[in-house]
Formats: C-alpha cells, sequence, structure tokens
C-alpha cells in the first residue's frame, strides 16, 4: 500500500469514526430530550365516543382475529376500548356482539369437569403451575368469566386445578404507581388496559381494578400522584368506597420518612434524580450522554452512622461511584 492510500484509509476511518460519534451524540440528545419531555396526561375519556365507533372497533378485532372466540377478556387485549366500557354502553357483552353483528360466545354447556381439564392444559402449555386469568383468557379455551361462573372464583378455580394461587398480597399504593410508570415509558405513551400484561407489567390490569375500582381511576390515582409537586408519597388510600386501601402504612410525607425507615421509596428515588438532573453528583457521568450508565440513590451521611432518609441527606451517583463510596463521606475532613 503507498503513501497516498494510507493517508486516503486514514481520512476514510477518521470520517467514520466522527461519523459514529456523531450519530451516538444525535442519538444521546435524542433519549436525554425523551426523558425531558416525558409528560403524564391522560387523554380523554372513552364516554364520549359514539356506538358506531365501538361496534366498528369490535368488528376490526374479530377481522384480525378470526381464530380467536371474542370473549371479552380476548377483546380487551387486543381493542382500544375496554370490555367493561363496552358493557355499561350496551348491557352486556353479547348485546354488544349482536349489534355488530358477530356471533355470540358465551359456551352454556360447559362443565366444571371440562374446566379444570382446560386450566391443567393450559399450565402445560405454559410451563408452570400458576398463571393470571389475563393468560388464562390468551391461551385457555373458554373464558375466564366463565370458568368465574362455574367455579365460584378464580382463586378456587385454580385450587380445584391443583395449581398456584397468583394474587399478589401486600402490594403498595406506590408499587402500583411506579409499574405504571415504567410501563408509560416504555410505551411512549398512556398505556392502555390492554398493555398491563406480562411481561411488559409487574401486574395485571385486575389488580389496579381491584384497588381503585378501575383502570381509568387507576390511572387517574397515578397521573395526581407523579405530578404532584408537595411529593406525597400515599394518598387516596380509599377509592372505591373505602376499599382497596394499601396494605403497608406508609409516611404521608416525604420528610417525615427519616428513621423510620432505610427504604428509598419510588417517588422520593425519582424526586432526588430529577434534583441531580439525572447525572451521578461525583462524576457527572448520565445514561442521557452515556449508554450502560446506572443511576443509584445513596445516602450522603451513611443510614449507618445514622443519615436519615430525607431529600436533603440523598444524592444521585453512578453505580460506579456508588459502590467505591460505601459508607465513607462525600468530603474526607467530614
Amino acid at each position: 500500500m503507498n503513501k497516498q492510500s494510507r493517508e486516503e484509509g486514514g481520512v476514510h476511518s477518521r470520517c467514520v469514526r466522527w461519523a459514529a460519534g456523531e450519530v451516538v451524540a444525535v442519538s444521546n440528545r435524542r433519549r436525554a430530550s425523551r426523558i425531558d419531555e416525558m409528560k403524564f396526561e391522560l387523554k380523554p375519556n372513552n364516554r364520549n365516543v359514539d356506538d358506531e365507533t365501538i361496534l366498528e372497533d369490535l368488528r376490526r378485532v374479530a377481522r384480525e382475529n378470526p381464530d380467536i372466540s371474542m370473549t371479552s377478556e380476548k377483546y380487551s387485549n387486543r381493542g382500544r376500548f375496554h370490555s367493561a366500557t363496552i358493557i355499561r354502553r350496551f348491557g352486556s357483552w353479547h348485546d354488544a356482539l349482536e349489534k355488530a353483528g358477530l356471533q355470540r360466545t358465551r359456551n352454556y354447556n360447559v362443565s366444571i369437569h371440562e374446566c379444570i381439564g382446560d386450566l391443567k392444559d393450559v399450565s402445560r402449555v405454559l410451563g408452570k403451575e400458576s398463571f393470571t386469568r389475563e393468560e388464562y383468557s390468551e391461551h385457555g379455551k373458554y373464558s375466564s368469566t366463565t370458568v368465574n361462573r362455574l367455579l365460584g372464583s378464580w382463586l378456587k378455580a385454580l385450587q380445584r386445578a391443583d395449581l398456584q394461587p397468583t394474587r399478589n398480597w401486600g402490594i403498595t399504593n406506590e408499587e402500583l404507581f411506579e409499574n405504571i410508570e415504567g410501563l408509560w415509558r416504555s410505551l411512549g405513551r398512556q398505556p392502555y388496559y390492554s398493555d398491563c400484561v406480562k411481561p411488559a407489567s409487574k401486574y395485571c390490569a385486575g389488580t389496579y381494578e381491584k384497588r381503585f375500582g378501575s383502570w381509568r381511576k387507576a390511572l387517574e390515582a397515578f397521573v395526581a400522584y407523579i405530578n404532584d409537586e408537595s411529593a406525597r408519597t400515599t394518598f387516596v388510600e380509599d377509592i372505591k368506597n373505602g376499599s382497596g386501601s394499601s396494605s403497608a402504612k406508609e409516611p404521608t410525607d416525604i420528610k417525615a420518612v427519616k428513621r423510620a425507615t432505610r427504604t428509598i421509596l419510588w417517588r422520593l428515588r425519582f424526586l432526588v434524580m430529577r434534583k441531580d438532573n439525572f447525572t451521578c453528583k461525583n462524576c457527572g457521568r448520565s445514561p442521557a450522554a452515556e449508554l450502560g450508565v446506572i443511576l443509584h440513590v445513596d445516602h450522603k451521611k451513611a443510614w449507618s452512622k445514622g443519615g436519615l432518609t430525607t431529600i436533603e441527606n440523598l444524592q444521585t451517583l453512578c453505580q460506579k461511584c456508588n459502590i467505591g463510596k460505601s459508607n465513607l463521606p462525600m468530603e474526607e475532613n467530614v
């Protein structure tokens, strides 16, 4: 290779590295912009949608999924609206199907023995001894509503089939809100009822319905929570006629957490990171500018040395700086 070829090769290599660097920089700026621009605002309620729009969506789902029986659960996993919205509008699920010109789906002649057998079949297909109503609705032969009607409840149905219960006990409102936030950010939009399924969502939509009364009320509570600048960590303990309270008693104000717990609540964690501009206070690294950076929230004065779990005593550090710092003070003479 002559000198001119080597020089041209060097110029080309530098150009490629520069171009790659520009692409990464642009990508990082876009990611940072998305983080800054993420807004948690609800879309208009579906109560104002006309009947024909709902019926047409029923027909669309039926056309796109000709091999499935159009149960309310399967529609909720694929449709624009939740089946509860349709039932309220038309009186029943079967009346809505008839108005849309679709075939009724109710299994009138299903026996308890057949339901139990199908539960066991789904267990074998999924390869696990515990699954949710939503998972059964996706893979089972019958509607989970039919199973509930014949066996009394979903938990009783699992017990009759010698399967394990799936109910999540002891979930706090904050954990439910943190799950919605993660789902909202990953989708880049308001999550729908049908988005609230594993593995994308830790909890199913039914968990939110039981706690808040409906999926819409859960979203309204989340939006009020995440946009509340007064830093309240728990509220709306009784969303639906005094029921569905959080199982864990949490402080009502972030500044009151103090020595009550070492655990940094998800909302407090977010507020600390936002205060520090999602950047390590020690080295200045940020996930928005550098892929792979993991941020932690650290006690400035270590918990083991009497530090409080308050926003004033918390800071954002990257994983490497936090592990290196351990329980040491940030300044040598402290």
